[in-house]
């Protein structure tokens, strides 16, 4: 059997939809003849992040995978640290506010950096002992690519980069400063020109790329859902009508519009308030929160946090409306979750740019009735009012969920498979 070395910092128990792409590949790469040996960290450096762990990720993946974990310093939770708290004198917090916009400009690519030798020393061992194939690197963090640069170079077996989201084309990531983002840009560079093949998660993703570098390397191969996560998950049924959002409420998917618009629906019909649940699984940003505390939405908000990917599934089916969020400048991007949105046959309410990715996607498999523009508070709230109607007569659309056979992991690993032949050839 062919391998193929993967180079992921994030991987299960490590929770998220990033680390499901990954880990998802590597379920289904020895039905199409590719050994995977995985090259990731341990368990505790999650912790030590306080990043969001979830072990039943574990349970999916094949017995007989090897899975090397290594040490690792993420300079993120130094990081984090050192940022200043409210009772810090001023005078302190100018110090630590110093340190951080020092560290900005040398910590390079990420806060992952000092992974990068650890990873290209085990990596060469394993590259040795199992004869690898291919080498294949999934960012972010994007310490991963230039592991997987070194590596490529060292031996000069073929090098596949995975480009989760968009690297300096991702306009929400601010660097901080403009010496940064030349170091940034001049690490991406190297990274696309020397990868055998660069892989994309969207055709918007991929068509700015090849502006930028005018290559032909370049693949797309989207997120996708695995129908096996849905096999005897028993739906989490609500007692009201009940919108679901699954997910980071950050940057670009930030809710605030939506928050208006649903405090504008309890002003006009306040009998709704009583009968309309909002829960969101994950983080939420600051200024959100604020929002739903200032128009007393503590009881129609159920803020739940993370849960295991099983759990997710099971909100997933017992929501009566899927909420997506994608804010103007997110255009290239399509949510992980909306393949799974897909999957469940749900109506969804997406507040997306409707030149966006996403929007492409939902029109296609016509589910693009409820898109609205995010920036649109009336139509927002129209909209949510038209669904809770809907959901009041019994009249909430289902959707047939037999022809999405293009949006599953397995197909997606068949095209990653094709194109491990491709470049070993």
């Amino acid at each position: 059997m062919k391998k193929v070395l993967i180079i992921a910092y994030y991987f299960p128990p490590m929770g998220g939809g990033g680390v499901q792409r990954t880990a998802k590949f590597v379920k289904y790469l020895p039905v199409f003849g590719w050994k995977p040996v995985v090259l990731t960290v341990r368990e505790e450096i999650y912790k030590k992040t306080k990043r969001i762990v979830d072990p039943t990720l574990l349970n999916d993946l094949p017995s007989n995978i090897r899975i090397v974990r290594t040490n690792s310093i993420d300079l993120g939770r130094i990081s984090s640290e050192l940022k200043p708290q409210k009772e810090v004198k001023t005078f302190q917090k100018s110090i630590k506010s110093l340190i951080n916009k020092i560290g900005g400009l040398f910590i390079n690519p990420d806060a992952q950096m000092l992974w990068i030798p650890i990873a290209v020393k085990e990596g060469l061992k394993l590259i040795k002992r199992f004869s690898i194939d291919v080498i294949y690197s999934t960012g972010n963090p994007w310490s991963d690519h230039i592991a997987g640069f070194i590596l490529k170079k060292i031996t000069g077996l073929p090098w596949i980069a995975d480009f989760r989201d968009p690297w300096n084309l991702n306009q929400y990531i601010v660097q901080s400063s403009r010496m940064r983002k030349k170091i940034q840009i001049v690490l991406e560079t190297k990274v696309v020109n020397c990868a055998d093949r660069v892989i994309f998660t969207t055709e918007k993703t991929m068509e700015h790329y090849k502006k930028e570098f005018k290559d032909s390397k370049f693949v797309t191969i989207r997120n996708a859902f695995d129908p096996s996560d849905f096999v005897s998950i028993q739906p989490k049924k609500f007692p009201k009508f009940s919108l679901l959002y699954a997910g980071n409420m950050q940057s670009y998917r930030g809710p605030c519009n939506f928050i208006k618009a649903l405090t504008e629906c309890f002003k006009e019909y306040p009998q709704a308030k009583q009968e309309i649940m909002v829960n969101i699984l994950g983080q939420i940003n600051t200024e959100a929160k604020r929002l739903i505390e200032k128009n007393g939405l503590q009881d129609s908000v159920n803020l739940i946090g993370h849960v295991s990917h099983n759990e997710n599934i099971a909100y997933l089916l017992g929501a009566d409306v899927l909420l997506s969020i994608v804010n103007h400048g997110g255009e290239l991007i399509i949510p992980g979750k909306i393949f799974e949105y897909l999957a469940s046959g749900k109506p969804v309410l997406a507040l997306i740019p409707g030149s966006g990715s996403a929007a492409e996607i939902l029109k296609k498999e016509g589910r693009g009735e409820y898109i609205v523009d995010p920036r649109n508070v009336i139509e927002i709230k129209s909209q949510i009012m038209n669904l809770y109607t809907l959901y009041k007569t019994d009249s909430l659309p289902r959707y047939p969920t037999d022809n999405l056979q293009a949006y599953t992991r397995k197909e997606a690993t068949a095209k990653l498979s094709k194109l491990l032949d491709k470049v070993k050839s």
